[in-house]
């Protein structure tokens, strides 16, 4: 059980461009969105702001050089929480108001249409950058389906009839487990550790039990399956899978930056999910696969 954990993690890396590709697509067509939206807005501003003086001769570079500075002054060593920033309502109204300071005292009976003006430009980036994370979270969901998809036809097949079963007994798990850590909770708070623990074990265990009634029924005797050995091996793979993909994210952040790393290190964990829930099904099909009884393997 352990050595077969641990090889359907690293079999199926090799999976690992296709999370990366599909969210680097969703990147791609969001910043090809967002760009040129963000540059026609900033154009309109600028044609309003123009109509909006007529013909008062009026600088703009010192107030050009402050907007400039002020967005190169953010930390762009983390993109996402320096775009965070500036989509802010306190950045947003500092470099509002230091802009229309450097205008001449002449314009400031114009301060109202300009700033309204701005603050239109302003949605439409807020709404192009939205646009821009829908289709970067599309790109993920999109590269985690086709994984998932690829990682259980390398792992586990099955038909439709059993993925309807799995299905049910994953969500009758799911809401049972909930349903009772919530309750044993509220009589006694302590009880997360235990009950956290006490989850983990009974996911390993019905897992088992699932991959058994979808792969096994018929075919293996239950106890070669459903017993203790097989819980603590399968438990005690998954925890390894896991630590192995945090470490190689890790690593990834460490040799390059979070915002990086992050990005070339999430297939690992990804990846390892999969497995993880995938572990039990594997293993019990491989058993089944096995004609006779003497060419059964051991449990773990």
């Amino acid at each position: 059980m352990l050595k077969s954990g641990l090889k359907n993690y690293f079999i199926n890396l090799k999976y690992y461009f296709t999370p990366i590709g599909t969210f680097a697509v969703g990147i791609i067509i969001g910043l090809s969105i967002l760009l040129p939206g963000a540059l026609a807005a900033v154009s309109q501003f600028a044609e309003e702001v123009t109509v909006i003086i007529k013909g008062n001769n009026v600088d703009f570079t010192p107030t050009k050089d402050f907007i400039v500075d002020s967005v190169i002054s953010l930390d762009w060593s983390d993109p996402i929480a320096a775009l965070g920033t500036m989509l802010s309502r306190e950045w947003i109204n500092g470099v509002a108001e230091g802009s229309l300071k450097l205008i001449s005292t002449e314009l400031e009976h114009y301060s109202v249409p300009i700033t309204q003006s701005f603050d239109a430009m302003i949605a439409n980036m807020v709404f192009l950058f939205v646009v821009f994370v829908v289709f970067c979270v599309a790109g993920l969901v999109v590269g985690y389906v086709l994984t998932r998809f690829l990682v259980r036809r390398n792992m586990a097949r099955r038909g439709f009839w059993k993925f309807f079963l799995s299905a049910v007994v994953d969500s009758l798990l799911a809401a049972g487990l909930v349903a009772f850590c919530v309750w044993l909770f509220t009589i006694w708070k302590p009880s997360v550790i235990i009950s956290s623990l006490f989850s983990f074990i009974v996911f390993g265990s019905v897992t088992l039990l699932q991959a058994y009634l979808i792969h096994g029924l018929g075919k293996i005797n239950p106890v070669r399956v459903l017993n203790l050995k097989n819980i603590v091996f399968l438990n005690l793979s998954n925890l390894i899978v896991f630590y192995i993909s945090v470490v190689l994210l890790s690593a990834a952040i460490a040799l390059t930056n979070a915002f990086a790393g992050i990005f070339i290190g999430f297939a690992f964990v990804e990846i390892a999910l999969i497995v993880i829930n995938l572990n039990a099904e594997s293993y019990v099909k491989s058993l089944a696969q096995v004609t006779s009884p003497e060419e059964l393997p051991f449990a773990a």
